[in-house]
């Protein structure tokens, strides 16, 4: 019994130890290598009290599939009373050599896209982060998911 114990306290504290320290971490649902331009990931942010100091970021996962080393996103992020702040971003996956950014054994690597930096989140509700891939393949290949990890400003 007390093995048993013991196991289960590990794996908890393991899972617990894989997971981004942050105020929020969402992961969509898996793009299963294939994401359409139509199809926008969402988010929520729920707010209950006013937020400083907040970095919101983009953890990606691709795989050797991806076909550019770069990676455009349309962003429209929209604040409880509605308020729409739009925006087409633009990040780097891989170096001049074609080498992977980020981290990763194999074929799978994992970047932390920072979104936004130092904002706040002062209305209380539910803030809205929708994403749509902006590349030029429909759909895109070579992307496992997408997270939105939302922290502290560190």
């Amino acid at each position: 019994m007390k093995i048993k114990f013991l196991i289960g306290a590990v794996i908890a504290c393991c899972v617990l130890a894989c997971q981004p320290e942050g105020l929020i971490y969402q992961q969509s649902e898996p793009l299963n290598n294939s994401w359409s331009a139509k199809k926008a990931v969402v988010f929520t942010i729920p707010v209950k009290e006013s937020e400083a100091g907040v970095d919101l970021s983009f953890v990606l996962r691709n795989n050797n599939d991806y076909p550019f080393s770069n990676i455009y996103f349309f962003t429209e992020f929209i604040s409880p009373k509605g308020e729409k702040m739009i925006d087409t971003l633009e990040y780097q996956l891989a170096y001049p050599n074609g080498e992977w950014i980020g981290s990763g054994m194999g074929a799978i690597k994992q970047n932390t896209l920072i979104y936004k930096e130092n904002i706040a989140l002062k209305d209380t509700g539910v803030y809205q982060l929708k994403i749509k891939q902006a590349m030029r393949q429909n759909p895109l290949v070579g992307l496992e998911d997408i997270s939105l990890l939302v922290q502290k400003e560190q």
